[in-house]
């Protein structure tokens, strides 16, 4: 009777760096490729959130002319007791988390978001 042995071949240290070099690269690839789609979403939302409290601000300006004076110190008060805002915080605060800046000039609110801006001047 022949009795065969059965070689196992195992993975090698060698094998092992190569694979995870590898799926390093392709995540890192992926990751740099998903970051531009991160600020697309924060300018988004940044865009939809400046246009949305610009018009609870003139809404509530609407109602109470006297408070145009005020709203560049008093914004996040109106924003918070206007019963059109679910929940606040997602209208005081841009897609990257800062406050958005809030001013009068010539009798029209102006919404101001720095992080905005730069995004828009590094991706015209």
């Amino acid at each position: 009777m022949n009795t065969m042995t059965v070689k196992r071949r195992y993975i090698t240290l060698i094998e092992m760096i190569i694979v995870i070099t590898l799926i390093g690269i392709i995540m890192g690839a992926l990751a740099w490729r998903y970051t531009g789609a991160l600020d697309k979403g924060r300018a988004f939302k940044t865009e939809t959130g400046m246009a949305r409290l610009e018009t609870i601000l003139n809404l509530a300006v609407a109602e109470r002319p006297g408070l145009i004076d005020d709203i560049d110190s008093e914004w996040k008060k109106l924003v918070e007791k206007s019963s059109l805002v679910d929940d606040p915080n997602k209208l005081i605060y841009d897609g990257w988390g800062d406050e958005y800046d809030v001013s009068v000039e010539g009798g029209e609110i102006i919404i101001r978001s720095e992080n905005y801006e730069n995004y828009r001047r590094e991706n015209p």
